[in-house]
């Protein structure tokens, strides 16, 4: 490991991991992986045995995998948090029509469904910050 550029790859997928791993401690609800928990919509009984935080991305491989989709034009939502918190609460807790209202900090996001029920969510981005990095849910707190 003695090339440079090497070294500096091997540090950045380190930090990489090492970040979205911080959330998982926090972790409410066990679960699978990948974004496609978002897009195959589980219904309510399966909900918490099928979303894993950080998500929709556990590790940094699947992090670059969704930011180089974004970068090619897919998945733009995952450029909003409050839409990435709207599409968390819809995979694990089968939640429709729910909506989201950001925290002054900016990395929390207070998610509301119909019902007036409330979930708090942590986000994070796990590689590129600003306006072109995406979005994960790294944490959810009771309400």
């Amino acid at each position: 490991m003695n090339d440079p550029s090497r070294r500096h790859r091997f540090a950045a997928t380190t930090f990489l991991a090492c970040l979205l791993l911080a959330g998982c401690g926090t972790a409410t609800e066990p679960a699978t992986s990948g974004p496609s928990a978002a897009q195959a919509g589980p219904t309510s009984a399966q909900a918490a045995a099928e979303v894993e935080l950080p998500w929709p991305a556990t590790g940094a491989a699947e992090a670059a995998a969704l930011q180089a989709e974004v970068d090619s034009g897919k998945q733009p939502w995952l450029l909003d948090p409050s839409e990435v918190a709207i599409s968390y609460a819809a995979a694990a807790h089968d939640w429709t029509g729910a909506e989201a209202y950001p925290g002054p900090d900016g990395t929390s996001i207070d998610v509301r469904n119909a019902d007036g029920e409330r979930l708090t969510l942590t986000l994070a981005q796990p590689g590129r910050t600003g306006d072109d990095g995406i979005w994960v849910v790294t944490a959810e707190h009771p309400a």
